[in-house]
């Protein structure tokens, strides 16, 4: 059976969390890697999660080593937890990296001072990485780095592809920056996958985090218009595509990350409402969250980007949740 070594940078986030979380489920079963559905396949579950058998000849354990300050995040025992890249022993030699460390995006106002720490947590913190495997001369075979879909900009009406040009704002600079450092990789040989992740659903954190509590007392509802774009990716999908990508290597450059199917935002605060059984009717004035956030209520509240997962759809992966009400529903019973 074919051992791979992975190392996260960023695992114990929501994403991360739930990507350790499924290279261990698959290690455990010693089922192969992927998501394109066959006739027939048996799905196995990890919490709401189907892992679908995509080629029962090909069997897979994975070793993981988590780059962190706070192995207390993860409750799994499997995983190997290391301060820096340069502490990982001599022998081992990863084959994977997944870069998904970076300071939270949407906390806090976009000060200057907030602004360095984003793109000095992004950046240069993937140039530290590159010049630590390069130092130690190791040749990974693929990096999956994130970055974001505000790499459209954020007042976009029309579908945005990879192929797409790169959009205005802070948010776009920061992920064009971002996948600049990642492409360092190529210089090792290494197939690189920039996923340009939406806005990430699931239980136990994500967008909704913070949303559910307000929706489940009723106080829910469409940000500002309403009107602008919400692009959205069910964690267990956005997983899936990810371990997919591991193994293609048809996967490359760019990737959108999103459910095939976008929706206006008060779209998905009626689908929200809808799941909990709750009214969300009242809308937050777009000019209340300039006035309190800035450009980052601008950016990321008030704008919106409709992002087509066009290179995935095309290599035949296929999203359990390309539904928001289905979405919804499968996260909200957790």
């Amino acid at each position: 059976m074919t051992s791979t070594v992975v190392f996260v940078n960023g695992g114990t986030g929501f994403i991360g969390r739930a990507l350790c979380s499924a290279f261990l489920k698959l290690s455990c079963n010693r089922d192969s890697v992927g998501h394109t559905k066959q006739p027939g396949s048996e799905g196995d579950t990890l919490g709401n999660e189907s892992l679908h058998v995509a080629d029962p000849e090909r069997q897979h354990a994975y070793q993981l080593y988590v780059q962190t300050r706070m192995p207390s995040h993860h409750r799994h025992r499997a995983i190997t937890f290391v301060s820096s890249y340069e502490d990982l022993p001599d022998d081992v030699i990863p084959d994977v990296i997944v870069n998904l460390a970076g300071a939270p995006i949407a906390e806090k106002r976009w000060s200057e001072g907030r602004k360095k720490t984003l793109l000095d947590s992004r950046i240069r913190l993937t140039e530290s990485l590159f010049r630590a495997i390069k130092a130690k001369n190791h040749r990974p075979s693929v990096l999956l780095n994130a970055s974001a879909i505000g790499y459209y900009g954020f007042t976009t009406q029309q579908a945005c592809l990879e192929s797409g040009a790169l959009g205005e704002g802070f948010a776009a600079e920061l992920c064009s920056q971002w996948e600049t450092a990642a492409k360092l990789f190529s210089e090792l040989g290494t197939r690189v996958c920039l996923f340009r992740i939406g806005v990430v659903l699931g239980p136990g954190g994500g967008a909704l985090g913070k949303l559910l509590p307000v929706f489940r007392m009723a106080l829910g509802g469409p940000i500002a218009t309403g009107e602008q774009w919400f692009s959205w990716v069910h964690i267990c999908d956005l997983v899936h595509l990810m371990i997919e990508a591991v193994h293609n290597s048809e996967y490359h450059g760019a990737i959108n990350a999103t459910a095939p199917n976008p929706v206006p935002q008060a779209i998905f605060a009626q689908a929200l409402g809808k799941a909990l059984k709750r009214p969300a009717k009242l809308h937050t004035p777009g000019f209340i969250l300039k006035l309190i956030y800035g450009q980052m209520a601008e950016e990321l509240l008030i704008g919106g980007q409709k992002v087509v997962p066009a290179k995935a759809s095309n290599l035949g992966f296929e999203f359990e949740y390309d539904n928001i009400d289905a979405a919804l529903a499968d996260i909200t019973q957790v």
